[in-house]
């Protein structure tokens, strides 16, 4: 009875739409609604009308979030998390890191806010991860699931309800994605360190919203996005809304509503009526001079994809109208891109980019490469991220030759202003990428005996944790094989990638038993044939000396190989493990590939500043008689989930399963057979 009610109420609320459209990613206190709409933030009653604006500037303002108490917003602008009253004022701007942060929501007490960060980016299992922010400044802490995207605490804020895979129909233009990112919820016990998930479905469950005994969530089961409800009693979900047109978008949680977008309108669900209701905002803005420009993107990108797209699907005949539509209210050039991205995504598949041409509203940062915590009023270093030690040029800020800087040390002043441990120090290090910088350190927290150096920060330290990830690993597969088992990480299938690829399988091949190839998070590229035909090498002949065989002077490898892939084993990513295991080159362990097994063709010029890529090109395997898995990706031999670090013991599960697989097939491995005794004779005689 319920589901014939939201139906009812669903397409009754989509008839009567009314006001301004292109309304997004709103949120809710117990009287207000904020939301973004031409590039600014706004606030409304519950009851709609026309709105006040918060914020007027340049860059645009996204995924605004009430505090619990509903008195702060905060908000993301230009990679970096503010905060502003919800009653009007100045702004706070609270993080200043380079990566990308977000909002993501609130602790129960409103002390902290959650939010959404790259800035564990190089460590690839940890990225993107959710991090808890002191509302009143300072380091975020990250919290202990290996990956996180949206969160929702418990009331008693001792549970959070999380997606462990990075939302991919929220961030890419891709709807009814269906690949190895899909989305699923999970839930983990931070005060008794327990995990369960919900019942997954083979499709997007995102947007995690814990409300008393239940947990809300966006689904597109039935192609578009609907909200859910879970009851974690009774342990059965319910479908609260039945749209067939537009999806559900950005829904947030109120302390007594769901508050959501579906076709540029906004609507709020009351949790116990299970009913919803538009709420109808009336926004004044004159038309802007690009409009013409933005429509005319409209018919561009549709005409480009539907004259040399690789199959568009049928409905992509009659999509255009429906956007020209809801284009004619785009205010900002963000509310186009926006309309854009929506049309670009009914495509359903992969390798579909639209990227503007303009400057990009990015706040200025710098890195030391080391991780901080806040120690004594100060603040300590607690990891020192080296880089490639061969490469001066490749090295560290504080891993410079020279510095002794060793972790544990303190960072007691900048340029000659001390450094409080209750401030973020990027905040100091703001607009310092290249600039030589005065630091003060010790060993203790004391001014007696400190020393000055001078370092020169970086723009982005991805790279050398890059390095710091692979030489763990490396190490971590050597010191458990004593050395039987090597390993190496294949970042991406372009040139770059290939070749470096190459000459660490030269090194290793002679002096292993069996090598682990890693492919997680490799983000494609033109080559994966050639890696491929290294590790599936066979050798035409072999040869003997005085000694015996002689180790192969080609790319052949006579040892088990084992490969491990995820969700982020992208495109070429997607292909080099399809073909390791259809070949049955090795064992294939981790989680199923992205499934982006499509090209790209040219890229497009689109009025208005815009790029367009389009899926231009299909890829069919002959040896196996079929087409690449787009859209689903490659199943691997053994599943292996990446859960909370705690029940892992702070370790990464996909490579310690790969050793034991590793090691294991060396004890049963039969080497080449040797060859029959060299004739004596010459043949014939």
């Amino acid at each position: 009875m319920l589901r014939c009610i939201a139906v009812l109420v669903a397409l009754a609320v989509a008839a009567d739409a009314s006001g301004t459209r292109l309304l997004r990613q709103p949120t809710i206190s117990p009287d207000r609604i904020a939301f973004v709409y031409a590039g600014d933030l706004w606030i409304a009653a519950h009851t709609g009308g026309t709105p006040e604006r918060l914020t007027r500037t340049d860059a645009p303002e996204e995924t605004p979030r009430f505090s619990p108490d509903g008195k702060w917003i905060a908000f993301h602008r230009g990679g970096d998390v503010f905060v502003i009253p919800a009653s009007g004022g100045p702004e706070r701007r609270l993080t200043w890191h380079p990566a990308a942060d977000r909002p993501a929501g609130w602790t129960p007490d409103g002390r902290k806010l959650l939010i959404h960060s790259d800035r564990l980016r190089g460590a690839l299992t940890e990225s993107p991860h959710l991090f808890l922010l002191p509302f009143e400044g300072g380091l975020p802490e990250p919290l202990p699931m290996p990956r996180a995207t949206h969160g929702s605490f418990s009331p008693d804020g001792q549970r959070i309800a999380y997606g462990p895979n990075p939302e991919i129909v929220l961030w890419a233009p891709f709807r009814r994605y269906r690949g190895g990112s899909i989305g699923y919820i999970a839930i983990y016990d931070i005060e008794r360190n327990r995990y369960e998930e919900l019942p997954r479905h083979s499709a997007n469950d995102v947007i995690p919203m814990w409300h008393g005994d239940a947990i809300y969530f966006a689904s597109d089961r039935d192609e578009v996005m609907n909200l859910y409800r879970y009851d974690l009693q009774s342990k059965r979900t319910e479908r609260l809304t039945s749209y067939s047109e537009w999806d559900v978008r950005y829904p947030t949680l109120g302390p007594d509503a769901i508050v959501y977008e579906n076709g540029g309108w906004l609507y709020t669900l009351d949790p116990k009526t299970r009913t919803a209701r538009q709420v109808p905002i009336t926004v004044p803005m004159e038309a802007p001079p690009d409009r013409t420009k933005w429509l005319q993107a409209i018919d561009e990108v549709w005409s480009k994809y539907a004259e040399r797209g690789f199959h568009p699907a049928p409905a992509w005949a009659g999509i255009k109208p429906r956007y020209q539509e809801l284009m004619k209210w785009a205010a900002h050039r963000s509310d186009a891109e926006y309309v854009l991205w929506q049309m670009v995504a009914e495509a359903g598949r992969s390798h579909m980019f639209l990227t503007w041409a303009g400057p990009a509203a990015v706040q200025p940062g710098a890195m030391l490469g080391a991780d901080f915590r806040a120690d004594a009023g100060t603040y300590r270093i607690t990891k020192i991220y080296r880089g490639d030690e061969a490469d001066e040029r490749q090295r560290g800020p504080l891993a410079a030759p020279g510095l002794e800087i060793r972790e544990g040390d303190f960072v007691l002043a900048m340029e000659g202003v001390a450094l409080r441990g209750g401030e973020d120090i990027h905040e100091r290090l703001a607009g310092r990428a290249g600039k030589p910088t005065r630091l003060t350190v010790n060993a203790n927290a004391t001014a007696a005996g400190a020393r000055e150096i001078v370092v020169t920060p970086i723009a982005d330290d991805r790279r050398l944790r890059y390095f710091e990830w692979v030489r763990r690993n490396r190490a971590r597969v050597a010191e458990a094989t004593g050395g039987r088992v090597g390993y190496l990480h294949v970042m991406n299938v372009d040139p770059p990638g290939v070749e470096e690829f190459r000459k660490e399988w030269r090194e290793l091949r002679n002096r292993v038993a069996a090598i682990i190839i890693d492919v997680r998070n490799n983000s494609g590229g033109r080559n994966p044939e050639d890696i491929l035909s290294w590790i599936g090498n066979k050798p035409d002949r072999i040869m003997y000396d005085f000694r015996g065989r002689v180790p192969p002077f080609g790319v052949y490898f006579d040892g088990p190989k084992v490969m491990i892939a995820n969700d982020q084993s992208v495109s070429g990513g997607d292909e080099v493990p399809y073909h390791f295991k259809r070949n049955r080159m090795g064992v294939l362990i981790g989680t199923r590939t992205f499934g982006g097994m499509i090209g790209s063709g040219a890229t497009y010029k689109i009025a208005g500043g815009w790029t367009l890529a389009i899926p231009e090109i299909g890829f069919y395997a002959p040896a196996a008689g079929e087409w690449y898995p787009e859209n689903y990706g490659v199943e691997p031999d053994e599943v292996v989930e990446l859960k909370p670090f705690p029940l892992s013991g702070g370790r990464d599960p996909q490579l310690e399963r790969a050793i034991q697989v590793a090691v294991d097939a060396t004890m049963t491995w039969s080497r080449m057979p040797e060859p029959p005794r060299y004739p004596t004779r010459a043949r014939g005689r």
